[in-house]
């Protein structure tokens, strides 16, 4: 496949930024870096223009939060201008990179998504389950330990050579992820909600809450990928970002290939299996994606519920202080029906109906 060409001209087209800055505004108008940008658009963007095509855009401060579910993580949140940039770059990037990228990779994708992802082991599982060798058959549940946060800086800019040679692409690539002011990397071992900001490290890791850390996970893993379809041969093998679920037949072939996965990973992108990955008989089934998933069906996880239940009640207080759109906050509440669609959830669906509604407020 042809490597992208003309990034700089593509990225820094006026069309470009604007459309860029369309998205980067979707259901956030109200916002005070929003209305602030927006009152001087035509100006601020092309003086973004023109800091990118000098090359003398650098990326500006980040608010950083910490959020506790699936697992307590650092966000790192940056200015509109710079979320500006990160869609500009998206909008070149991410339909070429998803050509490339295999047909069971669910996380961050067009059309993919957590339900699609556990469709997906479900078929697979059930399929195995109808099989006379069926108790022959194992499941290898795996996650890359502290991923976002161990990502090698200088593999992901070799990994995206495999995509472009535009020099002056990824020198802007290094300016996001080389922040000289602001360390992403955790050390081996620690964790986010622990970890000091001084101990922290700058040549590994990316800023969780960016759209281009997104991407970029997507392509690092690529590798990861094409090596375990294209290599290894798997054929039932699928991953949601940094999770991935594989199933053979013989635990003693499943032993093997986790091993050859280990090292891939330790040797190439320089990552780590999580501990808690492992090997179950396919017929019992896993945890993936927020879903139990057995040959019998679909089931949330109770802390899933427990999630969608808080998520839900947050939502519903910023409608009620107008600090969400009526939109938004509907495309939050079809997002957690969806979640229960296919699966064994009728008692959150109905939680979900008694308990919360909106109704469109008329302008004043």
């Amino acid at each position: 496949m042809e490597k992208l060409q003309h990034l700089k001209e593509r990225i820094c087209s006026f069309e470009n930024l604007y459309a860029a800055y369309e998205d980067a505004a979707k259901e956030k108008h109200y916002r005070e870096d929003v209305l602030a940008f927006t009152f001087n658009l035509e100006e601020n963007l092309f003086d973004l223009q023109k800091d990118l095509l000098d090359g003398t855009y650098t990326v500006g401060p980040y608010r950083e939060f910490y959020v506790k579910y699936p697992k307590p993580r650092l966000i790192m949140a940056l200015g509109f201008r710079d979320r500006v940039v990160q869609w500009a770059i998206y909008r070149q990037l991410n339909p070429y990179a998803d050509k490339r990228f295999i047909q069971h990779s669910y996380g961050c994708r067009k059309n993919k998504g957590t339900l699609p992802a556990a469709r997906c082991l479900l078929n697979w599982v059930q399929l195995i389950s109808r099989k006379p060798d069926a108790r022959d058959w194992v499941l290898i549940k795996c996650d890359v330990s502290k991923y976002f946060y161990r990502v090698d800086h200088k593999i992901a800019l070799d990994v995206y050579r495999d995509y472009t040679d535009d020099e002056w692409f990824l020198r802007l690539m290094s300016v996001i992820l080389n922040n000289p002011d602001v360390p992403f990397g955790l050390p081996p071992g620690a964790s986010a909600n622990d970890c000091p900001k001084e101990k922290r490290l700058y040549d590994v890791g990316m800023p969780i809450g960016n759209l281009t850390s997104q991407e970029t996970a997507n392509i690092y893993l690529n590798r990861l990928d094409q090596y375990c379809k294209h290599i290894l041969g798997l054929h039932y093998y699928v991953r949601y970002m940094d999770d991935f679920c594989i199933l053979v037949k013989g635990r003693e072939e499943a032993r093997r290939i986790m091993a050859q996965i280990d090292v891939f990973l330790r040797d190439e992108l320089h990552l780590d299996l999580s501990p808690k990955s492992q090997i179950v008989p396919a017929t019992q089934g896993c945890e993936f994606v927020g879903y139990r998933v057995t040959p019998h069906g679909l089931r949330l996880r109770k802390k899933t519920i427990r999630h969608i239940k808080s998520c839900l009640k947050h939502i519903s207080e910023l409608y009620a202080a107008n600090a969400i759109s009526y939109d938004s906050a509907m495309q939050s509440l079809q997002s957690y029906m969806g979640m229960t669609v296919n699966c064994n959830a009728h008692s959150v669906r109905l939680w979900i109906e008694r308990n919360i509604a909106f109704q469109r407020k008329e302008a004043a």
